[in-house]
């Protein structure tokens, strides 16, 4: 702004500048403001202003709204996303940039994205990919175009505004009744390696994650306790593996394990009698050998219902829900951070659970 005053030693009326804005530097954040006195004219000092402006905005650190494209803020936005998640998460959201979302939207002018062109790219998007992949497509779009509001590079984002269309899709039930379970492993004991039927049967009867298997290690089975300790979780960083902690604190947790098991686990140990506590139970520990084992499976024995290795935590949790189990000791079984998730995860009762509530409710009110 420009004010007056009175310079007492000459007693002259002159003018300031104080505390003008000039914009913000992109990069950092942060706002230039100018504040100069001993201007003779109101209008030396409106000069001094749009001059200040100019060589601001002309810098080597200011970009116009007008040229700065969604790739620009998407630098921006990583630097600062990327210190701020684990290193699992970072990776998969970066893949989603590089092959949904920036493919699209890099050199578009950020100022350009608006409703109708966000709203028929989430259309598009729809008719390939579930709900849930586009609502995540959606949502790292929205944290890019927040970080630009923030900066005040764009006054709205209109990727809130969209709305994922509504499917019909036909939701398969990943995860296995009792039946469907015992029958699988049955097939794979006698038709496979110990490792392959202890590694489906440690996932089946613990409902720990795949990631969490892949990482265990001798010296988290205790024979003597009957126990587990899931400690520690193996991810994949593009081609390659890496121990990392696990998904949450809560993640971390001791097991038991039931009698069969542990005799299974004891039989496998003892085929090779030079093991290390510290060497992984499975020797070949990389999710491309699970998922193959699995596919494998199937194709040998077509008729089994076919789910994804995560699918063996769904029949786990579903079946501890079927043995009337609170869900208090499901959360702590399964390593879930609230009840909540636990709650809203594992609503799938099987069928046959279902139809035996709906005849005890019938039994309670039969007079």
């Amino acid at each position: 702004m420009i004010k007056e005053y009175i310079n007492s030693k000459e007693n002259k009326k002159y003018y300031e500048v104080k505390n003008e804005y000039l914009g913000k530097n992109v990069y950092t954040g942060k706002e230039k403001r100018i504040s100069k006195k001993g201007f003779r004219t109101k209008r030396e000092a409106q000069n001094y202003i749009v001059k200040a402006k100019n060589e601001f905005l002309n810098g080597s650190n200011f970009l116009r709204s007008e040229n700065i494209t969604f790739g620009d803020v998407y630098k921006l936005w990583e630097e600062q996303h990327k210190t701020q998640v684990k290193e699992s998460s970072y990776h998969t959201i970066k893949t989603i940039l590089d092959k949904r979302i920036l493919p699209v939207f890099k050199e578009l002018k950020i100022i350009n994205i608006k409703l109708p062109y966000c709203q028929n790219f989430i259309n598009e998007v729809s008719k390939t990919y579930k709900k849930g992949y586009v609502t995540l497509i959606k949502g790292t779009i929205v944290q890019i175009l927040d970080y630009a509001v923030k900066m005040e590079i764009i006054p709205t984002n209109y990727m809130k505004l969209t709305k994922v269309p509504k499917k019909i899709e036909e939701k398969k039930k990943n995860y296995y009744t009792k039946k469907e379970l015992l029958q699988f492993l049955k097939i794979v004991k006698e038709n496979y390696s110990s490792e392959t039927y202890i590694a489906f049967r440690i996932l089946a009867f613990t409902g720990i994650r795949l990631g969490e298997l892949r990482a265990l290690t001798w010296k988290d089975i205790n024979f003597k306790k009957k126990t587990l300790t899931i400690s520690k979780n193996m991810m994949n960083i593009g081609s390659k593996s890496k121990i990392s902690t696990t998904k949450t604190k809560s993640s971390e947790r001791i097991i038991f394990l039931d009698d069969e098991t542990i005799k299974e686990l004891k039989s496998y140990r003892e085929l090779d009698n030079f093991i290390s506590i510290n060497n992984g139970v499975f020797i070949k520990n990389s999710r491309h050998y699970f998922n193959g084992m699995l596919l494998r499976i199937y194709r040998d024995f077509p008729k089994l219902k076919q789910i994804t290795p995560h699918g063996f935590r769904h029949t786990h949790a579903t079946l501890l829900f079927e043995s009337d189990l609170s869900a208090k000791e499901i959360q702590n079984r399964l390593g879930h951070k609230d009840i909540t998730t636990t709650l809203n995860t594992y609503t799938h009762i099987t069928d046959e659970k279902s139809k035996e509530t709906t005849e005890k409710f019938y039994k309670f009110m039969s007079i």
